[in-house]
């Protein structure tokens, strides 16, 4: 069974979450999210792996602005002056203006109360150099804002392979780390809001982006008809 497909490569020895190398063509190497600080020592030896210096890379592409997967944007940006990228309204979380990461959810669990309560005392921060928005595309990826997982979660569609890039709008394991397999929408204890992300990722679906392979923020790569189970979710989710 394939889990692996051109131009993308999954740092599976991260084990918080994903981080994704994109290869965008000579001189254009982008990864799409950057991990959490304790497992940047890991990142930085999956880049030696792969032939690469940081500094080499072109940027990093944000889904959303969560520690886990942001947690080491400011690193790289002031370390190896690569440029970061996300959507306005996670950029401002990033930058500090906005507004802080829900604590203690009605029904969460204690290991998510947990890692929440983490988040909320040490947050991912750094400058965005640049807002992505919807219709945007970079390094042959199309972005496409999904608010509610956080307010400005992105997916990145790659029309060449059919494959998207979800952070955690959808997930093939239940954070935090990977605990538990199996493909899902968005984590209630994690959402600003869950209604609004099933929404969003409807509307998705709903305007015709077609995908095949799935490569989410947390679990192993989808592929094959990803976009067929996932509407089967969404229509489980949304009452269809």
């Amino acid at each position: 069974m394939r889990t692996a497909i051109a131009p993308f490569r999954r740092f599976s020895s991260l084990t918080v979450s994903n981080v994704y190398l994109v290869d965008g063509g000579p001189g254009s190497r982008w990864l799409v999210d950057c991990g959490h600080p304790l497992e940047r020592w890991l990142l930085l030896a999956e880049l030696r792996a792969s032939g690469l210096r940081p500094s080499e890379l072109s940027g990093v592409l944000l889904t959303h602005h969560h520690s886990d997967h942001a947690g080491n944007a400011r690193y790289l940006r002031e370390r190896f002056g690569l440029k970061v990228y996300a959507h306005r309204e996670d950029a401002r979380t990033l930058e500090g203006k906005g507004p802080p990461p829900l604590v203690d959810p009605p029904g969460s669990s204690l290991l998510e109360r947990a890692f929440l309560a983490v988040e909320a005392r040490f947050p991912a921060r750094t400058r965005v150099d640049g807002w992505l928005d919807e219709g945007e595309s970079v390094a042959g990826l199309e972005v496409h804002a999904v608010p509610g997982h956080t307010e400005g979660s992105v997916l990145y569609r790659h029309e060449a392979t059919r494959t998207l890039l979800t952070g955690d709008t959808v997930l093939t394991a239940l954070p935090p780390l990977t605990l538990r397999a199996g493909l899902t929408l968005a984590h209630p204890a994690y959402a600003v809001d869950l209604a609004r992300s099933y929404a969003s990722l409807k509307a998705f679906h709903d305007a015709g982006h077609a995908y095949d392979n799935l490569l989410a923020g947390h679990g192993r790569p989808l592929m094959g008809s990803a976009s067929d189970k996932v509407r089967e979710l969404l229509d489980v989710a949304l009452g269809a």
